[in-house]
Formats: structure tokens, sequence, C-alpha cells
């Protein structure tokens, strides 16, 4: 009977002994928030895309552009129709980027402190014509509000043309590529592997 009692009072303190032994690596293994010193147990994924998607829309590229759109009509007279025209001078500005919030967990591969991953194609966000920030150049006869409305509308059109022509996507692109580079960098990644969607999918 003594001898099963000395086995199980030796077995209590082996016991013992193991806990805090396992107690004292996991304390100098992992910290109390789920990350182990040597590395992440817990997958960063989300957490990026979460952060990023936050972002939604990132401007890396602006095109300013000041142009000279016109208008005719031919008004009825009582003998002769008379030709009116109208030329206006607008300033607009052109904005794009990416739309981060189309990414998704699947466009991410995070391995140690490298971070790789796919960006929807550059887009135009807006062109902005202000209706109230504009110049007459030449008016002739009576034009209404819905009439230069049109014109500032034909304006707008040129100016996004433009911007287009003056490869206002691919500056996007590039400045965007590099801005969230240095974002990531600043999250603690080392090396920043970026491709865009459209270049890897032709």
């Amino acid at each position: 009977m003594k001898t099963i009692l000395k086995l199980v009072k030796w077995l209590f303190v082996v016991a013992i002994i193991a806990g805090v032994a396992g107690a004292i690596y996991l304390h100098f293994t992992y910290d109390i928030f789920g990350f182990n010193k040597k590395g992440l147990v817990i997958d960063k994924t989300p957490i990026i895309v979460e952060e990023t998607k936050k972002i939604s829309e990132l401007t890396s590229a602006h095109f300013y552009e000041e142009v000279i759109v016109k208008d005719e009509k031919t008004e009825k007279g009582l003998i002769f129709n008379s030709k009116n025209e109208l030329v206006i001078i607008a300033k607009g500005n052109v904005r794009a980027g990416f739309n981060l919030s189309k990414l998704t967990e699947a466009d991410y591969n995070i391995k140690g402190d490298t971070i790789s991953f796919k960006l929807p194609e550059p887009e135009i966000f807006d062109v902005i014509v202000n209706p109230s920030n504009y110049d007459v150049f030449v008016e002739e006869g009576k034009w209404s509000h819905d009439e230069i409305t049109k014109v500032l509308g034909k304006a707008q059109a040129q100016i996004k043309d433009d911007a287009l022509k003056n490869d206002i996507l691919g500056l996007a692109k590039k400045s965007g590529i590099s801005k969230l580079t240095e974002l990531y960098k600043s999250f603690g990644f080392s090396v920043v592997n970026i491709e865009v969607a459209a270049e890897t999918e032709k």
C-alpha cells in the first residue's frame, strides 16, 4: 500500500514538473495574442485584405486640362433664320487609380516577410468639370441652362479622351504600385511583389 502511495506521489510530482515546463515553453514561444515569436501562427491575409480595402479608391494620377468647346444652333426668324454660336472655355480634372475594394484573399500570397498580390487594372474614377467654373468666349443668341450643360458635357468627354491619350492609366499604374509598395513595407514586409491583373491575363 505504501509503495502504491509513493508511486502516486511521484507521478503527481512528475505531472507538475511537466506542466511547469510546458508553461515555460509556451511563455517563451508564444505571446498572449497568439503570435509565435519565431513567426506568425495565424494567417495574416484576411487582416491585410481588410486594411487594404478600407482605402477603397487609391488615387494615383491626375490630369488637368483647359479645353475650348462650341455648339451651334439655328433660330427661326420672321424673314431669315439666324445661326447662333456658343464657345466655352472649360477646365477639368481627371482622377485615376486602383479600386482596392475589388481585392480578395485569393489575390494575395503571403510567405514570411514576402507579400505578393494582383491588382485590378487601373481605372478612371471621375472626370470633373465644374459647371460654375467656365468662361464664355463667344455667345450669339440666347442659350438655356440645359444647352450650356450639354456643351460642358462635350468638354468633359474631350478632357477624358485627352487624359487617356496622355496615358493617365499608365501613370496611375506606375504611381499606384510605388505607393502600395511603400505601404506594405510600412506593414513590416521586406519584399513586395505586385502584378496588375490585366497584364497577367493577356
